[in-house]
Parts: C-alpha cells; structure tokens; sequence
C-alpha cells in the first residue's frame, strides 16, 4: 500500500502500523531516528499512535 509522510511517498506492506512508516520514511531519506518515536498528525491535525494501523491512500506528518 501507498502512503504520504512528509510530501515521501512510501510503500509499505497491508496492516503497517505508524510506527512502521516512521522507520521507513528515516530509512528511505537518510536520516537517523532516534530512541523516542516523534509525533505524528494525519492529514486533519490529529495526533496518530505509533501502534496506529495505516490503510492506502494515508497523509502523515512527522512533527520535530
């Protein structure tokens, strides 16, 4: 499945959680990700759990 973080757009497996979408959008642009998980907003501004189950077509924001 397609999904957006960041203006990245990711291809993940059917059932990923948020979590698995932070770790692969640091691994596909290069950048290190730290011990504690940042926030994250879908696409309405509201603060997403790590455990969160994605579905296609998803907007995430990682928030610094």
């Amino acid at each position: 499945m397609k999904i957006l973080v960041n203006n990245t757009m990711l291809e993940l497996h059917e059932g990923a959680k948020v979590k698995d979408a932070i770790r692969k959008y640091y691994t596909q642009t290069g950048q290190k990700i730290t011990d504690a998980l940042p926030d994250v907003e879908d696409r309405y501004g509201n603060i997403v759990d790590p455990d969160g189950e994605l579905s296609e077509g998803n907007t995430l924001i990682i928030k610094n």
